[in-house]
């Protein structure tokens, strides 16, 4: 038997160690939680005609905003276009809502929020790579749609608002926060910066952020990529500030070109070609309580395994063509 041509061997070789590492990715999930970590919350507002758990908010720790995160769309790093276990809510989300959660698709709501630095709009420093004042937010996915590819509204909000960043940090300060928890309403700030108008989320943090952080759970089992049965997907954006960083040009981060990115007083480049707010990936929750984040794929990914599928095809062709005529 005759062994495929070395160029095609190694294309094979590497396109398949890259889809192995797209998936094999895990994140260090929190004990407890950090000042920098994006943190999941449920709403079951009265206002979308909520009332199993109408006075608590569920919450999760979902890890590092860099760390985790944005190190999973960094083109550096070796985590990047992984899709990473986040862990299992069902029993909080049970506890909380009933065995039937996933039945309550109009009325539960979730999101997820997180800032990386100082929330000073005096700070012009930076720290783990992100400038002051840096924020990680969520919006609803609109569809199912393509991996790797947003499918929902940017976040992005007047480059002069400063405020954001202290509002998620004080709203994601919950006392005696454990892993998964449930907390009163009254007792954390972020259902009164998540709030509904008329049954749909309203305008959040302080009416800043169009069409609020969060999407409801449905009562349609989609798949995205190598996840199925998903009951809700919000799509992860990082939005970096482009005034007040005390820069002219600073060199922190990688877009998905595998190109540093400038961001200065005047224009933001958040990767992607975008202005102030870059896709990171999809975070999605199973109706099993499954938790998990796809991250933005490295586009030579894709063009690799594309690439070594149709050489190995036209080897197929040619070979089957030669014994034909033998």
């Amino acid at each position: 038997m005759k062994t495929l041509p070395r160029k095609l061997r190694t294309l094979a070789l590497a396109a398949g160690t890259l889809a192995v590492t797209a998936t094999g990715a895990k994140a260090a999930q929190a004990g407890t939680y950090a000042a920098n970590d994006l943190l999941m919350f449920f709403q079951n507002p009265s206002a979308t005609g909520g009332t199993v758990g109408l006075s608590d908010v569920v919450y999760f720790n979902l890890g590092s905003t860099f760390n985790v995160f944005r190190d999973a769309a960094t083109p550096s790093s070796g985590a990047f276009g992984s899709t990473i276990s986040l862990g299992n809510i069902n029993s909080i989300l049970t506890s909380s809502y009933g065995a039937d959660w996933t039945g309550l698709s109009s009325s539960i709501f979730f999101g997820a929020n997180g800032q990386n630095g100082s929330t000073s709009a005096a700070n012009t420093s930076t720290s783990n790579g992100d400038f002051a004042r840096t924020v990680y937010i969520t919006k609803a996915r609109t569809s199912v749609g393509s991996v790797g590819q947003a499918n929902s509204v940017s976040p992005l909000y007047a480059p002069s608002q400063t405020a954001v960043a202290g509002q998620i940090a004080g709203a994601n300060a919950i006392s005696g926060m454990t892993q998964p928890g449930v907390v009163a309403v009254g007792d954390t700030l972020l259902d009164g910066y998540n709030p509904f108008f008329n049954g749909a989320p309203a305008n959040a943090y302080s009416d800043v952020i169009p069409g609020g952080l969060v999407n409801n759970i449905s009562s349609t089992r989609t798949s995205l990529g190598s996840i199925s049965n998903i009951v809700g997907a919000l799509d992860l954006y990082r939005v970096a500030k482009t005034s007040g960083t005390g820069t002219t040009s600073a060199s922190i981060w990688q877009n998905s070109n595998n190109i540093i990115a400038t961001y200065s007083n005047n224009f933001g480049v958040g990767g992607g070609g975008s202005a102030a707010a870059y896709y990171l990936g999809t975070i999605t929750l199973g109706d099993n309580g499954d938790v998990n984040f796809t991250a933005v794929p490295e586009p030579s990914t894709y063009a690799l395994l594309a690439l070594a599928a149709a050489g190995l095809g036209a080897h197929v062709i040619r070979r089957r063509r030669r014994q034909a005529n033998a």
